[in-house]
C-alpha cells in the first residue's frame, strides 16, 4: 500500500504536457533505456524482465520483479514483486497481481476485479469477466458496467478474440443469448439480436458479416448495409474498413464514404490509420486520412506498420518510412533488427547499438 500511495503521488505531480513519442532498449551493458523527448534517457542499471511501450508511458518489470511506470522522465513503482502480466495502450495500462486486474488510469490505479482470468483492452476500454460477481463488464472513462450476468459461465460461452474483441475505444461481442452487442461511449447496444458469422473492431467501427450474410459496418453510432453478400476477406482499423467484396471490387470504408480502388484481388494489410496495398497495376500504395500515396512499383513481402506509420526494406536495401504522410529514406546499413512503435522508429546497427528515427529526424 505505501508503495502504491508513493506512485499515485508522483504520477499526479507530474506536469500536464504534450504527450511525447516513447521506444525502449537495452544498450550493450544490459542497461535499460527509454527514447523519451528526443531523448534517450537510462531508466535502469540492469536488464528488466520484461517491458512494453504505450503511447504516453513504458511499463516495465525491474530485475527484480518489481513492476514500474515510466513517464515524462521519471519511473514510479506500481506494486513490488506481484505483477504476474501486464499490457499497455495509448490511455490505460492494464496489470495482473495473482488474479486480481487492475488498471492504471490518468494517475490512478482502480482495481477492476478480484478475480478475472478473461480479458480485452484497448485504447480507453477494457472488457473483462468478473469471476466472483460473475458478471460480464466494460470500463471506459474511469466507469464500470455490468453487461451482462452468468449463472454458470463455461469455456465455451464466452471466448475472448473469438465472441469478444477490443478495439481502441470500443468493444463488441456475442452474449450468451447469441445477440451482437457493441460496447461504445460507456454504453451498450444491440446490434443485431440473431449471432453474426465474423466481426472485426477498430477505433469507432465494427465491421461484421450478419447471420443472413449480409456486410455491415457500424460507425460512430451509425449503422451502414455494405453488400448483401459476404466480402472475401476484411480488414478493420482506425476509422477504416478495406475489403475484398463478393462482387470482386477492392473497396475502402472511411469515415463514412466507400471507395472503390479496382477490380482484382488485392494483397493488402490494415494497421490501425494506415491502409496499405498493390493497386491494379502491382504498385504499392498507402492508403491514409482519405489520400491514396504511391510508395513503390512492386509490392514488397515484410511490411512493418502501425499508427500513422509503415516501415519497408526495398530493392535497393534502403530502409523506407512512410509516417503521417511523409515519405523517408532512412539508410541503407544492414540492419540487425527494427521496431516500430507508435510513429517512432528503432533500428539496431550493431550489437546492442541503436538509433531512433523520429518526424525527420535521426537519433543515437
Amino acid at each position: 500500500m505505501k508503495r502504491l500511495l508513493v506512485f499515485l503521488i508522483s504520477l499526479c505531480s507530474l506536469q500536464v504536457a504534450i504527450a511525447q513519442p516513447y521506444s525502449a532498449y537495452t544498450d550493450i551493458r544490459l542497461q535499460f533505456y527509454v527514447f523519451d523527448n528526443a531523448a534517450a534517457n537510462q531508466v535502469e542499471h540492469l536488464l528488466p524482465i520484461d517491458y512494453k511501450i504505450g503511447k504516453n508511458a513504458v511499463a516495465y518489470l525491474d530485475n527484480q520483479r518489481i513492476f514500474k511506470i515510466y513517464k515524462d522522465g521519471q519511473s514510479s513503482v506500481v506494486n513490488d514483486m506481484f505483477t504476474t502480466n501486464f499490457h499497455v495502450s495509448d490511455n490505460l495500462i492494464l496489470f495482473k497481481s495473482a488474479n486480481m486486474l487492475s488498471v492504471v488510469d490518468d494517475g490512478k490505479v482502480v482495481l477492476l476485479s478480484k478475480l478475472c482470468n478473461r480479458y480485452a483492452m484497448g485504447d480507453s476500454v477494457v472488457l473483462f469477466y468478473d469471476a466472483n460477481r460473475s458478471s460480464f463488464n466494460g470500463y471506459y472513462n474511469g466507469k464500470t458496467t455490468e453487461l451482462e450476468t452468468f449463472l454458470n459461465l463455461r469455456d465455451n460461452d464466452f471466448t475472448f478474440d473469438s465472441t469478444v474483441k477490443v478495439s481502441d475505444n470500443i468493444g463488441a461481442y456475442i452474449n450468451y443469448n447469441e445477440q451482437f452487442k457493441v460496447f461504445y461511449n460507456g454504453e451498450s447496444e444491440v446490434l443485431e439480436n440473431q449471432t453474426v458469422k465474423q466481426f472485426q473492431v477498430g477505433r469507432d467501427i465494427v465491421a461484421y458479416v450478419d447471420i443472413n450474410n449480409i456486410f455491415k459496418i457500424y460507425y460512430k453510432g451509425q449503422s451502414f448495409t455494405i453488400d448483401p453478400f459476404p466480402p472475401k476477406s476484411f480488414m478493420v482499423g482506425d476509422d477504416v474498413v478495406a475489403f475484398h467484396g463478393n462482387d470482386g471490387y477492392f473497396k475502402i470504408f472511411y469515415r463514412g464514404n466507400l471507395i472503390t480502388v479496382g477490380y482484382y484481388e488485392p494483397r493488402y494489410h490494415v494497421a490501425d490509420r494506415v491502409v496499405s496495398f498493390a493497386d491494379p497495376n502491382g504498385f504499392f500504395k498507402v492508403f491514409y486520412e482519405g489520400e491514396q500515396t504511391v510508395i513503390d512499383n512492386y509490392y514488397p513481402e515484410k511490411i512493418k506498420a502501425g499508427y500513422n506509420s509503415l516501415v519497408y526494406t526495398n530493392k535497393a536495401n534502403m530502409v523506407r518510412m512512410f509516417s503521417k504522410g511523409q515519405m523517408y529514406d532512412i539508410t541503407t546499413m544492414t540492419l540487425l533488427d527494427l521496431r516500430l512503435d507508435y510513429d517512432v522508429l528503432q533500428y539496431k546497427v550493431g550489437f546492442n547499438a541503436f538509433k531512433i528515427f523520429y518526424e525527420g529526424n535521426h537519433y543515437n
